[in-house]
């Protein structure tokens, strides 16, 4: 029996790790965001409050310009909150979908869902983290 299920479940993993690996080929093709850093900038943002049915939520808004040739699409930001004494007080990672187009710019926006009062946030950091590339299928 060891002879028969080892050689199979080895072939298994095999095969699996394989499509796994086609499957991130199709979703994130060459080049990747890892080979442009700092590619994508914020130039200008601005943190706003709202008021939303799920609760109170910060909005950053902003216009995030590509200095590559390359398109990009759902951009990954850092975003970092601080008080007024500068220590840091809440970071997350937001998601913005939409594409850039090599050499241009768009507005995006970022929800997050605060966990400090509000009177504690003074200001705040944005980043672009990550991005794909806009040639993949999914």
């Amino acid at each position: 029996m060891l002879v028969h299920i080892v050689p199979m479940m080895f072939c298994f993993i095999v095969l699996v790790a394989g499509m796994f690996s086609v499957f991130d080929r199709l979703e994130n093709p060459k080049p990747y965001y890892s080979e442009f850093p700092n590619s994508l900038k914020v130039i200008e943002s601005r943190m706003n409050w709202a008021q939303t049915e799920n609760g109170l939520r910060i909005y950053i808004t902003g216009v995030l310009t590509n200095a590559s040739p390359v398109a990009w699409r759902d951009a990954e930001f850092d975003c970092r909150f601080f008080d007024s004494h500068g220590a840091m007080l809440d970071a997350c990672v937001g998601h913005s979908y939409g594409t850039v187009l090599p050499c241009d710019d768009r507005a995006f926006r970022v929800a997050i869902i605060p966990i400090a009062p509000t009177n504690d946030y003074a200001s705040f950091k944005i980043f672009a983290g990550n991005a794909r590339n806009v040639k993949g299928l999914f």
